[in-house]
């Protein structure tokens, strides 16, 4: 299996902005890339940028990660996920705590299931802490939420 490759894109500071936080959290990793779409940037110069980094691991798979469905970085990210000769994935819409897992199992998993694994990982992260909190209360108060229960 050849070495995962992850590029990480979106609208404004998204893409430096997680990768800057994985890297204060897990370290520097090889193969992880951020792509700002900013004001002046077009769909053009995104597709640009993108392919620089495919042409630079040809035979490597390429995990695309992406702010919002729908939106530039995602629709010229698609347009990799479809036409190109190599194995890519696209997810849209992942947390810190999706590609922070994924990262870490980049060159462990399939590139198939990385993607699988970052969707399942940003719905069970996203929590309302009001409602967990109602949820585990009893007698004394949040004892069981403090248990890890």
């Amino acid at each position: 299996m050849h070495d995962t490759v992850i590029i990480i894109t979106g609208h404004g500071n998204y893409a430096t902005g997680l990768k800057s936080s994985i890297q204060l959290i897990a370290g520097i990793i090889d193969g992880v890339y951020a792509i700002d779409f900013k004001e002046n940037d077009s769909d053009i110069s995104l597709k640009y940028k993108i392919k620089e980094i495919l042409d630079k691991y040809p035979n490597s798979p390429v995990l695309i990660i992406c702010d919002i469905v729908g939106g530039t970085p995602f629709k010229v990210a698609a347009e990799f996920a479809v036409s190109d000769d190599k194995k890519i994935e696209l997810v849209a819409g992942c947390n810190l705590s999706a590609l922070l897992e994924i990262v870490l199992q980049k060159d462990k998993l399939a590139i198939t299931e990385l993607a699988k694994l970052a969707v399942k990982t940003t719905k069970n992260s996203v929590l309302n802490f009001t409602q967990y909190n109602e949820h585990y209360k009893n007698d004394e108060g949040t004892e069981k939420m403090r248990e890890g229960i």
